[in-house]
């Protein structure tokens, strides 16, 4: 009998190609969306000593001029902090489509690896039932011979 192969064993290789594809994908928006989430806790860290520094500055009665300044500076890092939110939210839509995106070329290509697997488990059974033909065989053939002997 000839040796097993597979008839669909290009487009495994194929899913495979696009699964890897597809988690490098997933893995860069992922880095993207935690180099992100890091910004985003920084600028809010930032916004939250520009509050209480503005804070400390009207609990000491502080010049107006000073309390203004202070005041812009917090309305500035949270400008700052709500176009980092923006960013933060956009870098997690990507890596949420991308992680779909692997998930179902992941599926695929399970899918032709248990096709694969089906094959080959019928070629491992008509390869059985052949050898065991083929030993039936050889086995009435050795009865045979043992009957014209004796």
């Amino acid at each position: 009998m000839k040796k097993f192969a597979f008839r669909f064993e290009r487009l495994k290789k194929l899913r495979e190609l696009e699964r890897d594809i597809s988690l490098n994908a997933f893995s860069t928006s992922l880095q993207e969306f935690m180099h992100k989430e890091k910004e985003y806790k920084l600028m809010f860290k930032r916004v939250l000593n520009a509050r209480n520094e503005l804070n400390v500055a009207l609990e000491n009665g502080s010049s107006v001029d000073k309390i203004n300044t202070l005041l812009n500076n917090v309305y500035i890092l949270e400008g700052l902090l709500k176009g980092k939110r923006d960013e933060l939210y956009s870098a997690y839509l990507k890596a949420k489509e991308d992680k779909a995106d692997f998930l179902e070329k992941d599926i695929k290509r399970k899918v032709m690896e248990k096709i694969r697997d089906q094959h080959l488990r019928l070629y491992l059974k008509k390869l059985f039932k052949e050898d065991q033909s083929n030993i039936d065989e050889a086995s009435s053939n050795i009865r045979e011979l043992k009957r014209k002997i004796t």
